[in-house]
């Protein structure tokens, strides 16, 4: 009975072995930590929080129109919030200037 098992233990080891080295093959080329590009981050951070405050007007208007709050509730805090806009849409475009400043040095100058 011990032969039958080891055969099943080689026939199960050389399955693994086919199946696995096409799937880790691969990982010597893959890089497993990069740098974190910190603008990058966020810029990323920004154009959620920007939908998020979008959504969050949507929301105070509605709720304007059913009622939930008052007008002087609704112009403070849609004050609040386009002013907050308005300051994530400034630094967004500080950071796609920013980007685009950095592409423009790092290319080479084209000779004609």
């Amino acid at each position: 009975m011990s032969f039958v098992h080891f055969i099943q233990l080689l026939f199960v080891l050389a399955i693994l072995i086919a199946v696995g080295v096409p799937l880790f093959r691969g990982l010597s080329k893959v890089k497993l930590f990069e740098k974190i590009d910190k603008s990058g981050e966020e810029y990323k951070h920004l154009l959620v929080r920007k939908e998020e405050v979008l959504l969050s007007i949507k929301d105070l208007e509605f709720d304007l129109k059913t009622d939930k709050i008052s007008e002087e509730d609704y112009k403070s805090l849609r004050n609040r919030l386009e002013i907050e806009a308005a300051s994530i849409l400034e630094r967004l475009e500080e950071l796609e200037t920013e980007k685009k400043k950095g592409k423009k040095t790092s290319e080479p100058a084209k000779v004609v």
